[in-house]
């Protein structure tokens, strides 16, 4: 059975009506072009490059308005094992692929451009008889190794002035420590007793400021990934706020301890905080447009994106019991 596109993608537009969505902000967030998410709402999809770029895209559309691209689709078993003949055909006929995708660096100019200009103004032109060395030790083009070993002695002259400089202080250190001992020792009990003095000054001001540190906030642990899930975890029973700051507009769901906060979207330049008091001890957030939204924890940016290679789509912040 033919799937009805045109249905899906009137799914999709309504879904992203409702949560107040430019197809900008949609392709702000997925990095796909708005002419591909406009084929996308009218059914035109014979306008993308292949099946498998549509199965793709219609995923990534589903997942930033909250919908399941799995209920969207109708996916079987049988055409998940397609995906990957699909991928091929359309390699092979998309001359491309990266074009799909919104590239903030195309005004720019291409990087081949970017050389040849620099060329024409004879700045880092690269000689064909250079070579150059990376970190592997293996020559290639574009570092020149043909300076002569006294140059490059010459250059290391510096460094061994500095070093015999230091160890010729060190040793006059060691001879006059040798011939005014008693002086030296002097100076030490002369000094101890003041020492003293401040260290127990020193103890006392640190075995309190230890004892309120004891009782700060622990820091919250870095995010761990799973799939399109991001979860960090603090330890203590204290209250505390979390943001959730939009640069872009962006649709949000939060709940704690599985009760809904709020259920938004959020507008651009915008923020709502939730406040989750000692004795709760989960907070949810998924968020619809992710790379435009940042979500602070006692004021503090989670990066709950960082380190990740997926979208980042449901975040969960967690208190897990003090340990004795």
């Amino acid at each position: 059975m033919d799937t009805d596109y045109r249905a899906i993608g009137k799914h999709l537009q309504d879904a992203r009506e409702h949560h107040g969505l430019t197809l900008e902000d949609i392709s702000s967030s997925t990095k796909i072009q708005v002419r591909y998410l406009q084929a996308i709402e009218t059914g035109q999809v014979d306008k993308l490059p292949g099946p498998f770029y549509v199965k793709a895209f219609i995923r990534q559309y589903a997942n930033t308005v909250g919908l399941d691209p799995n209920t969207i689709l109708d996916t079987s078993e049988d055409r998940d094992k397609d995906l990957d003949s699909d991928f091929e055909s359309d390699q092979e006929n998309s001359n491309n692929p990266d074009s799909l995708f919104f590239n903030e660096e195309d005004s720019k100019g291409t990087w081949n451009d970017r050389q040849t200009d620099k060329d024409k103004t004879g700045n880092e032109k690269i000689s064909k008889n250079s070579i150059r060395v990376g970190s592997d030790r293996i020559p290639r083009a574009g570092m020149n190794l043909s300076l002569s070993m006294p140059r490059r002695l010459m250059k290391k002259i510096p460094l061994l002035i500095v070093a015999l400089l230091f160890i010729l202080a060190f040793g006059a250190w060691i001879v006059i420590g040798k011939v005014h001992p008693n002086s030296t020792t002097s100076t030490k009990i002369d000094s101890s007793s003041a020492q003293m003095q401040s260290s127990k000054q020193k103890s006392s001001s640190s075995s309190s400021s230890s004892s309120s540190s004891s009782s700060n906030v622990e820091a919250l642990s870095k995010p761990q990934f799973s799939s399109n899930t991001a979860t960090m975890t603090f330890y203590d029973d204290k209250a505390h706020t979390i943001q959730v700051q939009a640069s872009s507009a962006s649709w949000t769901i939060f709940t704690v301890d599985s009760v809904t906060q709020f259920e938004t979207t959020i507008p651009a330049g915008s923020y709502k905080e939730v406040t989750l008091s000692k004795g709760q001890k989960e907070a949810t957030i998924h968020v619809g447009n992710p790379y435009n939204t940042e979500i602070l924890f006692d004021g503090k940016n989670t990066n709950f994106m960082s380190g990740s290679s997926v979208q980042i789509t449901n975040i969960i912040i967690k208190r897990e019991k003090v340990s004795q």
